[in-house]
């Protein structure tokens, strides 16, 4: 709308109250006439859509009831079945963890490391054993080197 439309001042009417009454009391006569007219009518059919409602009940609620039933027992479990496959589909699959390549390591360093604590310790209490005494030093270097000069003249 243009504001010169909005400028414009609505036209006023005169009316003369006792018209004004005259109209209102021909309304309200009117009014009375139709609703004597229509009470009976309207109480009538107050009853017969409260029957009709009734019977609507009774024929439904079984039906409802029924329906009910089948989403429990059959939609229900599918949807479900169906939501937990989406969720397995949608989670991200989780990295591999290469644990068993970790602890074969592991092992096979424990062992190596038991073995040779074991001949470490052998070779200790064979040493623990052996005489150290000075002659028994030179004997065993004499034989070693006569050994080798007999094995290197042949």
């Amino acid at each position: 709308m243009s504001l010169r439309n909005r400028s414009r001042k609505m036209p006023q009417v005169n009316i003369d109250s006792a018209r004004l009454q005259d109209a209102q009391e021909i309304v309200s006569k009117s009014a009375r006439q139709a609703a004597e007219r229509v009470g009976p009518t309207t109480r009538q059919a107050r009853k017969i859509a409260a029957k009709q409602m009734k019977s609507a009940r009774h024929w439904s609620a079984p039906r409802i009831d029924q329906a009910g039933q089948y989403i429990e027992d059959e939609v229900g479990p599918r949807v479900g079945a169906m939501l937990h496959r989406t969720a397995g589909k949608v989670e991200p699959t989780s990295p591999r963890r290469r644990r068993g390549f970790a602890t074969m390591l592991l092992v096979a360093g424990g062992a190596i490391g038991a073995a040779g604590a074991i001949v470490t310790r052998r070779n200790t209490t064979r040493s623990a054993e052996e005489p150290t005494s000075p002659e028994h030093l030179s004997a065993v270097s004499e034989n070693s080197s006569t050994g080798r000069a007999h094995s290197n003249n042949s």
